[in-house]
């Protein structure tokens, strides 16, 4: 029975250490956008498709690929990821989501 305890704590732990990462993670990236767009909302959403946070959408990607650091985000802003003809500084600035076409 106390085995069982040990391996049920260690699990829980297991879990909370994961999402620690995961969040900082995320607040990090979300800091680097903020840094460089003053007064934009960042969600996951905004580099990870809705409801499968582990895959990132196409501006997501672009930003992973230059980096992942605030020049990554200045070199994406001129770019339109999603190809809505609209670019992904105005995006974000605007509120709408620069990798999700439906979304301008």
């Amino acid at each position: 029975m106390n085995g069982k305890i040990v391996l049920l704590i260690l699990g829980v732990f297991a879990v909370m250490l994961v999402s620690c990462v995961v969040s900082f993670a995320a607040v990090s990236d979300a800091n680097n956008v903020k840094e460089v767009y003053e007064g934009a909302t960042v969600e996951c959403a905004t580099c990870h498709v809705p409801g499968n946070f582990k895959e990132l959408n196409s501006y997501g990607e672009e930003y992973n690929d230059a980096g992942r650091n605030t020049t990554a985000v200045e070199i994406s802003g001129d770019t339109d990821s999603d190809g809505d003809d609209v670019s992904n500084a105005d995006e974000i600035m605007a509120g709408t989501n620069p990798g999700d076409a439906e979304s301008k």
